[in-house]
């Protein structure tokens, strides 16, 4: 009579081992899978992060030589969210400086200058530069 009640205490026993060896390689793979699913989301979200406000953050205009960096800052301007404005400066399309015409919004990477000239004059003067003045800045 003892005989089956070994048999059924070491049968529950090897249960009992592979049931927690099963459970052991369960918890692993899903502490697996939580930090690769972690990994993942933790890049897609800096990625997504990095998409929407590098425009509006670190702003750089080359030329084959020098590239300046702007720096945005919020102002309540509505489509200065999707296209920040970029003011002419003394080393950046200095000929636009005071002009009506300048437009100065910054699409994806591109700085679209004005009408006239897309991508800025290629001279220290515009000769389509109107302003409110008849000097030029």
């Amino acid at each position: 009579m003892e005989d089956w009640q070994k048999d059924l205490t070491e049968w529950i026993d090897n249960v009992t081992v592979a049931v927690e060896g099963f459970v052991d390689e369960v918890g692993q793979s899903m502490e697996t899978a939580v930090e690769d699913f972690q990994n993942d989301l933790v890049r897609d979200i800096d990625q997504f992060l990095d998409d929407v406000f590098t425009p509006f953050i670190d702003i750089s205009i080359g030329e084959e030589s020098q590239t300046y960096y702007y720096y945005y800052e919020y102002n309540q301007d509505p489509e200065s969210i999707l296209s920040p404005k970029i003011e002419p400066t003394h080393n950046i399309h200095p000929a636009c400086r005071g002009c009506v015409h300048y437009h100065g919004r910054l699409y994806g990477k591109n700085l679209f200058v004005c009408g006239m000239h897309p991508y800025g004059s290629n001279n220290d003067s515009c000769p389509d530069w109107e302003g409110t003045s008849k000097n030029q800045n």
